[in-house]
């Protein structure tokens, strides 16, 4: 009797140890997740300056909204649109610095932190 009480309790162990790998496996599932969708939505966003001309001062007025360009400014409209929708609290910025321009967006995973360390970020740095 003693013999199948301690099996038990071994298998109810293992079950227990199981069930907790698979929660953080599906934790680390969305998380790699959302770093994908932000990798995506950066390389968007680069690709339809490059599509848009390329010229670094002209870009640099347009995705600013300085300038009068109406392609641009809508550009960066559904690009910030589709970070909202697709990344919880998901934000993107632009930073120019001459030809080099600096995607940045952040978001919350919440499933990984308690308070301000659930932000993420992903930054992609290039040159147009």
């Amino acid at each position: 009797m003693l013999e199948v009480l301690v099996a038990i309790l071994v298998l109810s162990i293992g079950l227990l140890g199981l069930a907790a790998l698979q929660a953080f496996s599906l934790k680390a599932n969305q998380s790699a997740n959302f770093r994908t969708q932000a990798t995506a939505l950066a390389n968007l966003i680069v690709e339809r300056m490059r599509a848009h001309g390329g010229g670094a001062l002209n870009t640099t007025v347009a995705y600013y909204g300085a300038g009068s360009d109406a392609r641009a400014q809508n550009d960066l409209l559904e690009w910030q649109a589709a970070i909202a929708a697709q990344l919880p609290n998901g934000v993107g910025t632009l930073v120019f610095n001459g030809g080099n321009i600096g995607v940045s967006i952040t978001w919350t995973d919440a499933r990984w932190a308690i308070g301000a360390d659930q932000q993420t970020a992903f930054v992609l740095n290039t040159t147009l």
